[in-house]
């Protein structure tokens, strides 16, 4: 089934912001591994498009019908309000490195995943040890532990970042 793609018009029944093909060339790009079908391709974008509509982005959404979290009105970004078409090229290629990551996830066998380091020692050679997640563990972490969505998408979000509560 073909995805249907934002365009900046804020669409009922769009499901992606991005293409398969804009999926594959982001994959050769980075050198990052998905599926090598065009179905498993569209099905990660959809993911990553669920999975972004559960962000607190800047903003409201331009329609109250519009099915997917962007475009947005009353952002403010670099000293400007957008356009209530806007739809920022960051957050196409954030669904790209998010939908990667996704399947990274989903590939990634649990008992190689590393737990927090409780040990290192530097003494000549580097000794760093990880905390042991057992295979039924509820709380396993991210296989990648560092995501390129989260640089693309840090700009458009409510908050960026830490933050600190005043007691």
């Amino acid at each position: 089934m073909t995805l249907i793609i934002e365009d900046g018009t804020g669409k009922p029944d769009a499901e992606s912001y991005a293409t398969a093909d804009e999926l594959a060339l982001y994959a050769v790009k980075f050198g990052v591994v998905i599926p090598a079908d065009v179905p498993a391709h569209e099905a990660l974008l959809r993911r990553a498009a669920l999975a972004m509509d559960g962000m607190t982005w800047k903003g409201r959404k331009t329609r109250s019908e519009q099915a997917l979290s962007w475009p947005r009105r009353e952002v403010h970004l670099d000293g400007e309000n957008k356009a209530a078409n806007y739809l920022p090229a960051r957050i196409q290629y954030g669904q790209l490195a998010l939908a990667a990551e996704i399947h990274q996830d989903d590939i990634d066998p649990v008992e190689k995943r590393k737990g927090a380091v409780t040990l290192e020692r530097v003494e000549g050679a580097v000794t760093r040890e990880y905390a042991t997640i057992p295979s039924t563990s509820k709380r396993l972490l991210p296989a990648a532990p560092d995501r390129p969505s989260a640089t693309q998408f840090a700009d458009y979000l409510q908050r960026r970042g830490l933050y600190a509560v005043r007691c």
